[in-house]
């Protein structure tokens, strides 16, 4: 399995994509190299610790940074479906409608939320350049 595979299991923005391969960077130069780590908060921590074993052991200090510069191209061939909510939606709200995405889009890795105060009950979406408005606007 890949890095972006892996991270993408229970990943659902690209917000969070970002920030979690940031995290596990920074989480694998201290194992190899003995980096400084900032304390992690318990969401990133409990992430952290739900990586496979096998999967941290495949890095080493000759492969991390090529593997991670890879990463970082597949990430920018990306799509993700924009939505648009009305408010700022709290983690367990993103964390239900990133599981229904991946439930019933299946080619859908991320999405990117935004914020429109002008809807009113409902979303907006954009996937490919396409803006569909379901909200009772």
């Amino acid at each position: 399995m890949t890095i972006l595979d892996t991270t993408l299991t229970n990943t659902y923005t690209v917000q969070d994509l970002h920030h979690r391969i940031r995290l596990l960077k920074s989480h694998l130069e201290n194992i190899i190299f003995g980096h400084h780590r900032e304390e992690l908060s318990p969401e990133d921590s409990s992430w952290i610790s739900s990586l496979p074993e096998i999967f941290i052991a495949q890095f080493n200090k000759d492969n991390v940074y090529p593997s991670f510069s890879e990463l970082e191209e597949q990430i920018k061939t990306l799509n993700p479906l924009v939505v648009y909510l009305a408010f700022e939606p709290k983690q367990e709200q993103i964390e239900t409608i990133g599981q229904w995405f991946k439930k019933n889009l299946a080619k859908l890795p991320v999405f990117e939320i935004k914020i429109d105060p002008g809807l009113l009950g409902g979303a907006a979406l954009v996937s490919n350049g396409v803006y569909k408005d379901y909200s009772l606007k």
